[in-house]
């Protein structure tokens, strides 16, 4: 299994008799680095803090209306930006929030991860994380939920878990800002 959460749940499962070996994902660091780009010019975020999030479906488990209920919370000073959305959820967005479709282009992806400032993955059952690795890969700082795999990720490359819920989200955003 990709991390020591899912082998611990696998554990408690019937599948408990059987042996568990913990295999982590890689990234390839030389793709997944910091890179330069245009993003924030292109899209009008100077001088704004930006806030990335990343899932190839955007559900209800990775934390889409966490992002949006933070949207409230933020003052103008930040910026969310999330890619992986269908049209009707970018419909469906406030207008504090840019929302992107979900690319296939992995160096269009790597430059959006970097030009964040901070990563944040709200998702509460991720088996590993690799959206948040590759963010961290290219020098984005990463924020997640605890009692997931991400917050295992974090503990190994650095980063925050904090508890489940976007008033705990926002706390470490501006102690991070």
């Amino acid at each position: 299994v990709p991390s020591q959460w899912l082998a611990d749940r696998g554990k408690a499962s019937f599948l408990g008799e059987y042996p568990v070996e913990v295999v982590y994902n890689t990234v390839n660091r030389n793709v997944f680095r910091p890179t330069p780009s245009d993003f924030r010019k292109n899209h009008g975020l100077e001088g704004k803090v930006i806030l990335l999030g990343v899932a190839n479906i955007w559900e209800e488990r990775k934390g889409l209306k966490d992002f949006v209920a933070l949207s409230s919370l933020l003052d103008d000073r930040y910026k969310i930006v999330l890619v992986g959305l269908n049209e009707e959820q970018r419909r469906q967005l406030p207008k504090n929030i840019l929302g992107l479709p979900r690319t296939d282009n992995i160096r269009q992806l790597v430059e959006i991860y970097s030009a964040a400032d901070l990563y944040i993955n709200p998702s509460v059952e991720e088996t590993f994380g690799m959206t948040t690795l590759e963010a961290m890969y290219c020098g984005t700082p990463s924020i997640v939920y605890q009692d997931t795999a991400c917050e295992e990720i974090v503990r190994l490359y650095g980063g925050t878990a904090v508890p489940r819920g976007v008033k705990n989200l926002l706390q470490a955003i501006e102690s991070c800002t």
